[in-house]
């Protein structure tokens, strides 16, 4: 089976999608003046929209860089990239260090929750890349 179209590879960098999307969606809200927020969205663009909030350009382009690289992140972690899942992994598990700082432990939890579906496809990644080579042996 193709790296690209196994299930769990897909699940998992589809949650990479589900984090730009909710993202994208805070920060609009919180421009708009709504409290309400997605527990999954980051920590990184809600404290741009929070410090930036009277510099808009600037809090629309730290959210637009952020969104935009997970969104990237989902589009070659579906193409079966393990650069991309382990970048995308790694920036998230900052993101919730920082929900760790603020002991916002509903967004702790759903980040723990990503990562484990984000690093399960990475482990089949993985799996998927070795199997090849243990069949032409």
């Amino acid at each position: 089976m193709a790296v690209n179209e196994d299930p769990i590879v897909k699940s998992a960098a589809r949650w990479f999608w589900w984090i730009a999307g909710l993202s994208l969606v805070n920060a609009v809200m919180f421009h708009a003046g709504s409290e309400t927020n997605f527990v999954l969205g980051l920590a990184m663009t809600t404290l741009a929209s929070v410090m930036f909030a009277q510099l808009m350009p600037v809090a629309i382009a730290l959210t637009a860089v952020t969104v935009g690289f997970y969104f990237a992140m989902g589009l070659y972690a579906q193409r079966g990239k393990l650069w991309a899942f382990y970048a995308g992994l790694a920036v998230y598990i900052v993101d919730a260090l920082i929900y760790l700082k603020f002991e916002d432990w509903m967004s702790v939890g759903f980040h723990a929750l990503a990562i484990f579906f984000i690093f399960r496809g990475l482990l089949r990644v993985r799996e998927l890349e070795r199997m090849p080579a243990a069949e032409g042996a």
